[in-house]
């Protein structure tokens, strides 16, 4: 680890968190730097620095050949001890205290692995980084990719997201017969209602689905033109969503869960 306490070397960080009222607060005066990232931090949150890099930097290579997308320069990840500073630094004075982390101004933010958000534990804000890392390079290929396919992709490639909650939620959907719509789930910038309608989850699963049933190469010509079905995967989006409820009730249903469970 290469951590310094140098001001003037990062220089550019403070200039950063000049908008920001509690610079006591937020103020990151560590750093580590790897190929690929900076990582900034505070000395209480020393101990799990190793972890984030070697969570960044060991799927760096597989997410970049996934999505055909590279980082130009190295990428700074602000890490935050505390959901009032998190909160401060993502400009989200009113977030709810679930949000792990997200982007700023070419930076990822997220929480501290040592002080995870309610709900969450050490590996969820870990994986954080990486969810926030394939955000980026999905805006790359397209800054306008539908919150469904933007946070699906994300959360496909990250894995931030406990498992069981993933199949729990969708296998209830499945048995009551609610199972959001790709537009249901395309909320654009209202985080809530994507998280009040199991946006996480379901999401997950229609990346998940669409990874199988046509591939990478499609899933990244989806992301390019998300709203031509037709002419990328050569199904229109009705059908696509047959082929996707069909693919989670073999996967997900309660009757899958249970063989699953008496082995």
């Amino acid at each position: 680890m290469n951590a310094a306490n140098n001001k003037e070397e990062n220089k550019y960080l403070y200039e950063e968190l000049n908008d920001c009222n509690d610079k006591d607060e937020i103020k990151l005066n560590l750093r580590s730097e790897t190929e690929h990232f900076i990582i900034c931090f505070r000395e209480n949150d020393s101990k799990c620095i190793d972890k984030v890099i070697d969570a960044l930097e060991n799927n760096y290579s597989r997410i970049t050949i996934n999505l055909e997308q590279k980082l130009e320069n190295k990428l700074i990840i602000e890490i935050h001890s505390n959901i009032k500073s998190l909160h401060t630094a993502l400009g989200l004075q009113d977030a709810p205290d679930w949000i792990r982390g997200g982007l700023g101004a070419g930076k990822i933010i997220i929480a501290s692995p040592l002080n995870p958000p309610p709900g969450s534990n050490f590996d969820n804000v870990l994986n954080t980084a990486i969810h926030e890392f394939v955000h980026i390079l999905v805006n790359k290929i397209n800054s306008n990719t539908p919150r469904w396919l933007n946070e699906g992709i994300a959360c496909y490639e990250a894995k931030d997201n406990n498992e069981n909650w993933i199949r729990q939620t969708v296998s209830e959907g499945i048995s009551n017969g609610e199972i959001p719509t790709f537009k249901d789930l395309d909320t654009g910038e209202d985080f809530k209602t994507f998280f009040d309608r199991n946006g996480y989850q379901y999401s997950y699963t229609m990346v998940e689905a669409i990874v199988n049933l046509f591939g990478y190469d499609k899933l990244r010509k989806l992301v390019k033109s998300p709203n031509k079905f037709d002419e990328v995967l050569n199904i229109s989006e009705a059908d696509l969503y047959k082929k996707y409820v069909d693919f989670i009730n073999v996967f997900y249903s309660f009757n899958k869960i249970t063989l699953s469970t008496e082995k």
